[in-house]
């Protein structure tokens, strides 16, 4: 076949090996390093003192420029609490709020070092939306003013999109785990390349299908979108999307995103292995989203990128399907056709089966793969989602009854 044998790769092992990276060091290096480390303290107190008085002079300014605004917008409105505030005043309102919260939450990191990151995001968005909402209240009980709710709205908002800049600014918004060496994915698609000499054409309509209902499903969505990242983002403050390196069609490796259900750093201890329903790394919010399914959302991405289907066989990690060609060879097949957001060995299956039970059912979707076999499967999934999957001991016996496929 061409594959080493099957090895459990730690973090950081892929690419030991130079002396340098491993933290040795030369004795005149290590000797300069010391004699450099007596002066870092003073350095250190410099810059985060110059960031500190950077910080609070950023936290006056921008309270004090909502303020401002916030009574030069109660100027322009018009007794008729019917009207709303005008979408540019909105978009002005935002600005300081991602000013305030960015530079609050740099405020606290360096004032408060011994305190953990994820409260500094969090206060930092309670108190810039909490400045709008004691202006508000105020201007509701004490002036004969009728303030808005767009005008919480956008302090929301805004302090959300400085927290993401915030966290962008320590941690990114997305967190790959465990991608693939270039020899790991270079043997994956080698092998593809044997087992799959020609890949099979779509069906007639299937890209432009696919195209057209994930651009309506990203128009739609995009309230699900925004609700979802803050209360992940609230909950456990850090990335807001999760990488998965996976297998698409004819063994290329490419990024599917998700929305990060579990802590951070989940698979630090335990590497690439799927989780359980009651898995204690879940969030409790991830667990809402894995259950209906929101946590899909951004594959919606991959699709529009061409990386995957509606329909298809489901993705599973390069590392993962690295170790499922040794003893399963013809695993490549199911790889002839771009992965799907759902597929036959998902609705009938079920998550937790064997890699030879999962090509079985993903043979038998090649061997029937249709337009019309799409939308029955991406009906079906939709269903399980909203209805079937909440009762108890759902085994897929019913989707096999639906779809009347014979040949599983």
């Amino acid at each position: 076949m061409g594959l080493e044998p099957p090895t459990v790769l730690k973090r950081g092992q892929e690419h030991a090996g130079d002396p340098a990276e491993q933290g040795m060091v030369a004795p005149a290096t290590a000797a300069l390093l010391s004699s450099s480390d007596r002066t870092k303290p003073t350095a250190t107190w410099s810059r985060r003192g110059s960031i500190w008085i950077i910080c609070v002079a950023a936290v006056v300014f921008a309270v004090l420029l909502l303020l401002q605004l916030d009574s030069r917008i109660s100027a322009l409105r018009t007794p008729s609490p019917a009207r709303s505030p005008q979408l540019w005043i909105l978009a002005v309102l935002v600005l300081p709020h991602i000013l305030l919260t960015f530079a609050m939450q740099r405020l606290l990191s360096y004032t408060f070092p011994w305190w953990s990151r994820p409260w500094s995001y969090r206060l930092a968005f309670l108190f810039s939306a909490g400045v709008t909402i004691a202006v508000w209240i105020y201007q509701l009980l004490v002036l004969p003013l009728t303030p808005t709710f767009s005008s919480l709205g956008s302090a929301v908002l805004g302090s959300f999109a400085g927290g993401l800049l915030a966290t962008a600014f320590h941690d990114g918004l997305w967190e790959d785990t465990y991608p693939p060496s270039p020899r790991i994915e270079g043997e994956v698609r080698l092998h593809h390349q044997r087992v799959l000499r020609q890949l099979p054409a779509e069906p007639h309509g299937k890209r432009l299908f696919d195209l057209a209902l994930a651009f309506i499903g990203l128009l739609l969505s995009a309230p699900l979108w925004l609700v979802s990242m803050f209360l992940v983002w609230f909950e456990d403050p850090g990335p807001i999307f999760f990488i998965k390196n996976s297998v698409g069609r004819g063994g290329i490796n490419f990024h599917q995103i998700k929305f990060r259900s579990m802590i951070r750093n989940a698979e630090e201890e335990t590497g690439p292995i799927p989780s359980s329903e009651r898995d204690p790394r879940t969030l409790v919010i991830g667990r809402f989203l894995r259950k209906t399914a929101l946590d899909e959302l951004p594959q919606l991405i991959n699709i529009v990128r061409g990386e995957m289907s509606f329909v298809g066989p489901r993705p599973l990690r390069t590392v993962v399907i690295y170790n499922i060609l040794h003893d399963t060879p013809h695993f490549a097949e199911r790889h002839a056709v771009r992965p799907g957001l759902a597929g036959l060995s998902q609705v009938i299956g079920g998550y937790y089966i064997t890699p030879r039970q999962r090509l079985r059912f993903d043979r038998v979707y090649l061997r029937h793969m249709s337009l019309v076999l799409d939308i029955k499967i991406l009906l079906l999934a939709m269903l399980i989602v909203l209805w079937l999957r909440w009762g108890k001991e759902y085994h897929g016996r019913t989707a096999r009854r639906w779809l009347r496929l014979r040949s599983y």
